[in-house]
């Protein structure tokens, strides 16, 4: 909590002192990197690979999902006449589907996880290239992160020009 209040206050005292520095003549610039990341083909292409890669557990989940809400519904409309050892059954067996799913899950987000990681190692050495060849190029003294403003002028905003040059592989 200490550590958000603290990049509020930061963020405040840094966008309240712009004004003072583009009047000093400091240029400035904007960057969503994450945007940049995840709109460049390498990272379209790499999450169309994870989605065939996790199809079939995809199915699975979906699979498991549906068996469980059948059980759900047997039991409901059911468990008025079944004996106690079906009823036990029929909630081991449910139990052990929602076992299954839950672990399922975890290994599909570990998995996208460090599919994620994979993907900015990659492309993080070739994004830093970029924003530092735009910097010289522009001449910017500061570049911030888009997202904690509430407007950038477009011209300010080097989102497309990284997401252009990641394309391009420069």
């Amino acid at each position: 909590m200490k550590k958000l209040l603290a990049s509020v206050v930061l963020g405040a005292t840094l966008f309240s002192a712009l004004p003072a520095l583009a009047a000093d003549g400091t240029k400035i610039a904007m960057l969503d990197r994450e945007a940049a990341l995840l709109a460049s083909n390498a990272a379209r292409t790499a999450q169309e690979k994870l989605n065939a890669e996790m199809k079939p557990q995809r199915d699975r989940l979906d699979a498991l999902r549906n068996d469980i809400k059948a059980m759900e519904q047997r039991f409901q409309k059911e468990s008025a006449t079944m004996s106690e050892s079906n009823k036990k059954a029929l909630r081991d067996q449910a139990d052990k589907k929602a076992q299954e799913f839950n672990t399922l899950i975890q290994q599909v987000q570990e998995r996208t996880q460090q599919a994620q990681q994979d993907l900015l190692k990659r492309l993080l050495p070739n994004l830093e290239g970029i924003l530092d060849d735009l910097r010289k190029a522009g001449d910017y003294d500061i570049i911030l992160d888009r997202r904690s403003a509430v407007y950038v002028a477009p011209e300010l905003d080097l989102t497309k020009r990284v997401v252009d040059r990641l394309n391009a592989g420069k």
